[in-house]
């Protein structure tokens, strides 16, 4: 995609918010330093409105006199408990944390617009919100945003996001219309036995042994009991319990997600799980607690925002497959029409994988970014 001379000329600007903002990671609903770099670097563009959301989120609006329509951009803030080890110059300087999932290079994306759309918002056919959203990673932080008023005080009518990929090469662009990430949902599971000695198992009811059996048996709910044509992940990714090594355990806990596509998929295997957990009481002896914890909803892109993404940066476009993973950019889709889509930064085989503390990537591919952004405000040209 050939990029506009406005882009290219946010280059080396983008290069130093992304590093900046890479050497500061915090996690969810922390990012405390990284607002406040935001709010620093918004302020002399002088946005109409600039305000604190969720906590730690930012919301900047920049309205146009010739504004038909507004639309939303947002950029994800929050870091990953990992320990970086690129042995960049421009490594975490926050122990046992790291942007390693290109909330950096989101974050300097939308502020690189911030900067185009402040010069330019007068001459534009649409108002402009930034939203700037803590808590992705595992926090919902768009719900958040949300119930603070993200797409109110104005009214937004579209939203897009963007994420940067290693599955596709520096620079390309990838979207699917329709379904396109899944559904994920957590659940707790307790599995509650019977203390004993070691020595006396007869005598207690042991809630390792069942949740082993469990955790075996419930993987039989996606090969067993459904379509090998229906994508369905399901992940035991947790599990804790015991208190010594000659005591019968009496309680296991253990957290997973179920990843579907459809919310009667879902709910099927819901079902089935509670079946399984009942046969396993009458079974065993044991009893159990189930309770799902957190839904995101699937990534549904609309057809018309597709296409008309699709026309506007058509000449380096990948298709793209279902996604296992999920976003909970969902809950804006769950309001109003958004579009999300992928921006290549994999530069050759065996890349580093976002959540690698080995994860870096070459800025310019940013600059991609920042050019379809432009064109869908009617900034750049096809």
């Amino acid at each position: 995609m050939q990029l506009s001379s406005m882009v290219l000329a946010m280059k080396d600007d983008g290069i130093r918010l992304r590093r900046e903002l890479h050497r500061i990671p915090e996690t969810a609903f922390t990012e405390y330093k990284t607002q406040a770099f935001i709010l620093e670097y918004l302020a002399p563009l002088k946005p109409d409105k600039l305000e604190k959301l969720a906590g730690t989120g930012v919301k900047a609006v920049f309205f146009s006199p010739m504004a038909k329509q507004t639309v939303a951009f947002r950029a994800d803030m929050d870091a990953l408990p990992i320990e970086e080890w690129t042995e960049a110059p421009y490594a975490s300087e926050h122990p046992g944390k790291m942007h390693a999932c290109g909330h950096d290079g989101h974050m300097a994306v939308a502020l690189m617009l911030a900067s185009i759309v402040s010069v330019n918002r007068n001459s534009l056919s649409y108002n402009v919100v930034l939203l700037f959203q803590p808590g992705e990673e595992g926090g919902a932080g768009a719900r958040k945003m949300i119930a603070d008023g993200a797409l109110r005080e104005p009214a937004v009518e579209r939203i897009y996001a963007l994420h940067l990929w290693p599955g596709l090469k520096h620079g390309q662009l990838g979207v699917r219309r329709g379904t396109f990430m899944a559904q994920s949902c957590g659940f707790d599971l307790t599995v509650l036995g019977k203390s004993a000695h070691g020595a006396k198992p007869e005598q207690g009811i042991d809630a390792v042994v069942a949740a082993a059996e469990l955790i075996s048996v419930l993987q039989t709910v996606v090969s067993r009991s459904t379509s090998p044509d229906e994508p369905v992940v399901l992940t035991i990714g947790m599990i804790h319990g015991g208190e010594a090594r000659n005591i019968i355990c009496d309680k296991i806990i253990m957290s997973g997600t179920l990843r579907t596509f459809s919310n009667e998929m879902r709910e099927q295997i819901m079902e089935r799980i509670g079946k399984i957990l009942a046969g396993f009481e009458v079974a065993t002896g044991i009893t159990t607690e189930f309770k799902e914890v957190q839904l995101y909803y699937s990534v549904e892109n609309p057809l018309d925002m597709t296409e008309e993404f699709q026309l506007l940066v058509k000449d380096d476009l990948a298709p793209m497959q279902h996604l296992m993973i999920g976003e909970d950019f969902s809950f804006y889709q769950q309001e109003i029409p958004g579009l999300f889509f992928f921006v290549g930064v994999g530069e050759y085989s065996g890349f580093p994988p976002l959540h690698s503390p080995h994860f870096d990537f070459n800025e310019e591919a940013l600059l991609y970014g920042l050019e379809a952004y432009c064109r869908l405000l009617g900034l750049s040209q096809a």
